[in-house]
């Protein structure tokens, strides 16, 4: 799909809402083939060509620095930096700390793109997917929430946590869930499972299609 230059910017429900329909189809596909994708980066990829394909976000902006660019983005950094507790692997805001988070996908807000920098665009929607990330002391799914929930640096986070033939989590399903219940009342979560012939339907909470 060849790139067009956009005459004005898609609205932020438009937006909010494809970025929604994408992921839905992710979902969809991952249920009905679910060994379709070798690691989490193939469901990225997957993520990332729905989204390109819905033909909203794919037209050409212009940065402060006169950049051309689109609004969809892989692993765009945060604005704020953290470092990982060593105790727990946690992450912790930390201005002076080296490194900053990344989103696996990312959508920028066009209302700003032509004002701000290539590296210091705002943020509208993010999502961070979690395959089998299902360990008693794994940090995923909070370390996802300190980075989506924080409006420095997106606007709309979501959590997209898929499960596959796991049985790490029906080990830890309890501590899995305590997670994902504390994330939703700051970010969107989608949960998915597919364990052998057992496929119950999608969990989606928070506000999802709310802007």
């Amino acid at each position: 799909m060849p790139y067009k230059r956009t005459r004005q910017p898609p609205k932020h429900k438009e937006l909010v809402l494809q970025f929604e329909k994408a992921i839905k189809g992710l979902v969809h596909r991952f249920r009905n083939h679910p060994y379709v994708f070798y690691t989490e980066t193939d469901m990225h990829c997957y993520l990332y060509h729905r989204l390109y394909r819905g033909g909203l976000i794919n037209g050409l902006y212009t940065t402060a620095e006169g950049h051309d660019t689109i609004l969809l983005h892989k692993e765009y950094a945060t604005k704020a930096r953290y470092r990982r507790r060593p105790e727990d692997g946690t992450l912790e805001e930390d201005r002076l700390a080296r490194g900053r988070g990344a989103f696996d996908i990312s959508i920028w807000d066009p209302l700003y793109l032509s004002t701000l920098e290539h590296r210091k665009q705002k943020v509208l929607c993010a999502a961070e997917l979690a395959l089998n990330e299902c360990g008693s002391k794994n940090p995923h799914t909070i370390n996802d929430t300190t980075k989506l929930a924080d409006r420095g640096n997106v606007k709309y986070g979501y959590i997209l946590f898929f499960v596959r033939d796991s049985k790490s989590y029906e080990l830890h399903k309890k501590k899995v869930w305590d997670n994902l219940n504390k994330a939703a009342k700051r970010v969107r979560i989608v949960f998915t499972l597919v364990n052998g012939n057992e496929k119950p339907k999608p969990q989606y909470l928070g506000a999802w299609g709310d802007i």
